[in-house]
């Protein structure tokens, strides 16, 4: 059995026995893996406290190559980005992040960019306002989406290349991108989206979390938005529409479909 110090986010946990839990881990150096934290439940246990969701911790991992499940040892803790859990909004978009995370990444595929992408994330999320969180949210998805190598082409028509000058958008997430109406197809599946939605999502790509933070945007535009990002996730990376975080999400007072 070898051993791993591996640097980790913990993105999802399950209970197994009254004092063990099976743990998903999102790391630099393994990408996604399980472990079983054993005795993580007992009062002086030196895992209490280090094995909840979105802490970054530094474990003592063992695993046999031939096997998936790992076992947690020790852990100390870098990062619990307190204040995510203050507040349902932004608990809920966490909750989500590391949702996508474990349904979209596959088992020791490593992806440092991701890893990255996810302390920035959770780092900005910590602090935002309440009403800012979705906007990092989709941002953040879109960004994971492009780093995983399915940027949409939005500067142009992607069949013919020709700029499209119109307000009236279409985008094709079978081709990857904006189409013209000329190289539309009869009964192409196809979102109509405005150019205010463009802009946005032009914004979203190359804007650091750090400004989206701070951003004001027209709620209905940011919807939409949204929903393409998501219906990208859904054909290019397998990303359920339904995520569990969602439906908590969907219960808040002030939250909206699908933009949230």
């Amino acid at each position: 059995m070898a051993r791993y110090k591996i640097e980790a986010f913990i993105i999802r946990t399950s209970r197994m026995t009254e004092s063990s839990r099976l743990v998903t881990f999102y790391s630099r150096e393994m990408g996604k893996v399980k472990g079983v934290a054993k005795g993580v439940g007992r009062p002086r246990s030196r895992l209490g406290g280090k094995v909840e969701l979105f802490n970054l911790i530094e474990a003592d991992f063992y695993k046999k190559e031939t096997t998936e499940l790992g076992i947690l040892s020790g852990a100390h803790l870098i990062n619990d980005f307190k204040g995510i859990s203050e507040e349902p909004r932004r608990y809920g978009f966490g909750s989500a992040w590391c949702e996508v995370l474990d349904r979209a990444s596959q088992p020791e595929e490593p992806h440092p960019d991701i890893f990255d992408l996810t302390y920035d994330f959770l780092d900005k999320l910590r602090s935002a306002r309440p009403e800012a969180a979705g906007l990092l949210f989709w941002s953040a998805l879109f960004k994971f989406i492009t780093v995983s190598g399915y940027a949409p082409g939005l500067e142009a028509c992607v069949s013919c290349g020709t700029e499209i000058e119109t307000d009236r958008l279409m985008i094709s997430f079978q081709r990857g991108g904006l189409v013209c109406p000329k190289c539309v197809e009869p009964d192409e599946p196809i979102m109509p989206i405005t150019r205010e939605t463009l802009d946005l999502l032009d914004r979203m790509l190359a804007s650091p979390l750090a400004q989206l933070a701070l951003a004001e945007i027209n709620p209905k535009t940011g919807r939409q938005a949204a929903e393409v990002v998501l219906s990208l996730g859904a054909y290019h990376i397998g990303l359920p529409r339904n995520l569990k975080s969602f439906k908590f999400l969907d219960k808040l007072t002030d939250s909206g479909k699908p933009g949230r």
